[in-house]
């Protein structure tokens, strides 16, 4: 016989599919992709290329695909600038038409930000905090890389699932399992590889053994998995990927494009201004896990790295910073632990959301998107005043 927990999941979850698919229909609608920029077009050429037994690196192809499928804007890097394995990845995709695959991508990326909600949530064991749902998903509608990530077809949601999913099973003793999904995120390497190298040096500080042997796996594994389908691949990706960052250029929000704002744009101010301010923020992560040694439990290191990485990143955009949902989250949790009114930790997303709108009125004077590191910073400032100021207590591997 079903609980009432099993029948009301029974009924909400085919009810949030279709809706997500209804919004998802409304938003690609809306969107004139074949005149302009359009990120999911790349992944979903890439899959299609793979699909089709073809080669993504392949310039020629690659512009034949955009031709092909009358997409009038092309990117200034006309290449596909991803490991090969997420292509392969996106496979499935590349075999259904582009506009259907736009539409379930978009309710996909839905599902995949209210789970990674329902998951972190579902990781405190407070009965309270089942009230914070509704004013956190409030706070993840209303957040402007949210919109962004769901009109450019981006890949941050499922980076976002990965990483909770990361927290869940460590939080749960699955140390090789998490460490094998962390792996993954190699797959967009501007911000996965830093994610991995800050938690790899937290893991070997822990001795999580079984977390780093998994990581190696995943590692082994999607080396070979490309391999397999283009043993030429990493040599192709290695030129392709050095290419795009020597040539980077852009309104970034993070601390380096943050320091050529303030040094006005020359070259020694920005390297000088960025470099110190990355070199702060990771003194403040690594002096934050090496204080607390195991007070820290995964899910807070976890949400601390994501916001160094969204910081010190070479080159980021305001799509990613999607990811912050995470720390966001945990920090609102947190702040709920220490007793204070209901309010107060409700109102931090929305405070959030509100802080974003007035930085993207001032990034509209600036012609660029420099000043939404403003955002991740707030985020870490204010995870740091509530870690540390709970490293001392005697804490519980099971609270945030």
């Amino acid at each position: 016989m079903l609980t009432l927990k099993r029948t009301w999941l029974l009924i909400a979850i085919p009810i949030l599919v279709i809706l997500a698919a209804l919004l998802a229909v409304r938003i690609v609608g809306s969107i004139d992709y074949h005149h302009n920029d359009n990120d999911f077009f790349t992944f979903w050429l890439a899959g299609h290329l793979v699909a089709q037994a073809g080669n993504p690196y392949d310039i020629t192809q690659w512009l034949a695909g955009y031709h092909q499928f009358d997409i009038g804007f092309i990117p200034n890097h006309p290449i596909f600038l991803y490991p090969l394995p997420l292509a392969l990845l996106l496979a499935p995709l590349g075999f259904i038409p582009f506009h259907s695959a736009y539409v379930a991508w978009v309710t996909l990326t839905q599902l995949m930000i209210i789970a990674s909600l329902t998951i972190l949530l579902s990781l405190e064991t407070n009965p309270r905090t089942k009230l914070f749902f509704i004013p956190l998903f409030a706070g993840i509608v209303l957040f402007r890389p949210t919109l962004l990530t769901l009109i450019q077809g981006q890949v941050s949601g499922l980076f976002l699932f990965a990483l909770v999913w990361v927290a869940f099973l460590w939080q749960k003793g699955k140390w090789f399992w998490g460490g094998f999904l962390l792996g993954l995120l190699a797959l967009k390497p501007n911000l996965g590889v830093i994610v991995i190298i800050l938690l790899t040096i937290w893991l070997l500080l822990q001795k999580y053994w079984k977390a780093l042997y998994g990581m190696l796996v995943s590692g082994v594994f999607l080396l070979i998995a490309g391999l397999i389908y283009n043993p030429g691949w990493v040599a192709q990706y290695w030129h392709v990927g050095s290419n795009k960052f020597a040539e980077a250029s852009g309104s970034y929000p993070t601390v380096w494009e943050l320091g050529a704002l303030i040094g006005h744009n020359a070259t020694p101010a920005t390297l000088i201004i960025g470099g110190l301010a990355a070199l702060l923020i990771l003194f403040g992560f690594f002096w934050t896990i090496l204080r607390s040694r195991a007070a820290l439990p995964p899910v807070s290191v976890l949400a601390l790295a994501i916001t160094v990485t969204l910081l010190v990143t070479p080159y980021t955009w305001t799509y990613d910073q999607l990811l912050l949902i995470f720390p966001i989250i945990v920090l609102t949790l947190a702040l709920d632990r220490t007793g204070v009114r209901f309010l107060l930790p409700a109102a931090i997303f929305l405070g959030i959301d509100v802080l974003v709108v007035v930085l993207l009125y001032y990034d509209t004077l600036l012609q660029g998107e420099v000043l939404n590191v403003v955002v991740p910073l707030v985020v870490f400032g204010l995870c740091l005043w509530r870690f540390y100021r709970r490293i001392p207590a005697n804490t519980r591997e099971s609270d945030f």
